[in-house]
């Protein structure tokens, strides 16, 4: 029977998901016991799936959707590297994962100029129209690193400028929240709902630039941190994915596959 994961090795991957604490030996113990009876549960409803999909298969896979192949993925990176000497199953994991991603985004963009074209099929332009769209972003979309850069100095608010708290015109699309509406719950979301949330984002990022400069004119430090913080999480998409969130609710509460119109207006942006 094969061994559990090492309790020393579940701490080094804690760390790698940003846990800096100390892990006492105990508790190690414990992670390893829980991360099993998970994984039986997981296994379990895998395997059930799968052979309520295909009785005659023989090989455990992932029930909900076909992934790029692992040992193709793999291969082609040992192909790849050079001062390396073998790929290791975790970066073959990551690698199919950042590609499934990049897919996603091309054939989201792709469907999107289909869309505008009233075509029901994907066209080699319609994919040239995402590989500029995706390239245009990897030039204007401010990453995380970048944003975290910038600090608010509490002595003095003239350091705060504008520009960090408006919102850049091109980082969000139609094709933007369809991928997100998927990437967070495995839903949909009719196209009325989607203009609205549009709508929505850019009277609040342009709320938020209004306030910023009334309250650099005659308000507080205090409320000068809560509007850059404010625009920060707009600029990262946390407030359009809390928006979403919400909306995934309203329409589970409502027992519908899909977001609709319905279920974004009942949501208070300033929440």
């Amino acid at each position: 029977m094969t061994k559990p994961w090492a309790p020393s090795h579940v701490s080094e991957v804690a760390k790698g998901m940003g846990v800096d604490k100390r892990i006492s030996g105990d508790v190690k113990k414990t992670l390893v016991e829980l991360l099993n009876i998970e994984l039986n549960s997981i296994t379990e409803n895998m395997e059930k799936k799968i052979l309520l999909n295909d009785s005659k298969r023989k090989t455990l896979g992932d029930p909900e959707r076909t992934r790029l192949s692992y040992s193709r993925t793999r291969g082609l990176m040992v192909d790849k590297i050079q001062k390396l000497d073998s790929v290791g199953s975790s970066a073959v994991v990551s690698a199919n994962e950042i590609l499934e991603k990049y897919l996603q985004r091309l054939l989201s963009y792709a469907s999107d100029s289909a869309d505008s074209d009233k075509m029901g099929t994907i066209m080699q332009r319609h994919l040239d129209s995402a590989l500029e769209i995706i390239g245009k972003n990897k030039t204007n979309i401010q990453t995380d690193e970048m944003l975290n850069e910038k600090h608010l100095n509490n002595d003095s608010r003239n350091n705060i400028t504008q520009k960090e708290i408006v919102a850049p015109g091109d980082i969000l699309s139609k094709a933007n929240i369809r991928m997100m509406v998927r990437d967070i719950e495995g839903m949909k979301i009719e196209e009325d709902a989607i203009e609205d949330l549009l709508l929505v984002y850019y009277d609040h990022a342009a709320r938020l630039q209004e306030d910023f400069q009334n309250i650099v004119t005659k308000g507080s430090m205090e409320e000068l941190e809560i509007n850059v913080e404010r625009s920060r999480t707009l600029m990262k998409m946390g407030w359009l994915r809390r928006m979403l969130k919400h909306a995934a609710n309203n329409a589970k509460s409502d027992n519908s596959a899909k977001i609709l119109l319905k279920h974004v207006i009942r949501i208070d942006p300033w929440e």
